[in-house]
């Protein structure tokens, strides 16, 4: 990851990617956690909306992505931009991690190079 990212986290660059996305997984294993206790032992057939419903849901909601923005927040000195996660929501946490991590590291260069251009 970028170094104007690690001066802004205080955290080094080589431990930057890793400690990320570990803090997000583990917010994901909260998050599964909470969510499967309230469902734990029933089937898709008897909660509320049925089968249909819970078979084409995504497995990382983008409501539930939104509550990440303190996550980002610590690393990148910004909260997350919601309006760049996925609508509907992702496969995966990987994925998740895979698509919104690069689009906020843009995001704070872009701000950061505006900050620069305007010292000169």
């Amino acid at each position: 990851m970028d170094t104007i990212i690690a001066k802004i986290s205080g955290i080094p660059s080589s431990d930057l990617g890793g400690l990320l996305s570990a803090d997000l997984n583990a917010w994901w294993e909260q998050e599964c956690g909470d969510w499967d206790a309230l469902v734990e032992g029933k089937s898709p057939e008897v909660l509320l909306g049925g089968e249909d419903l819970w078979n084409c849901m995504p497995v990382v909601d983008s409501k539930a992505v939104a509550r990440t923005s303190p996550i980002f927040e610590k690393y990148f000195g910004i909260p997350l931009d919601v309006s760049l996660i996925r609508r509907g929501g992702y496969k995966s946490i990987n994925e998740m991690i895979g698509d919104l991590v690069p689009k906020m590291l843009e995001i704070v260069k872009s701000k950061r190079a505006g900050v620069n251009s305007n010292r000169n």
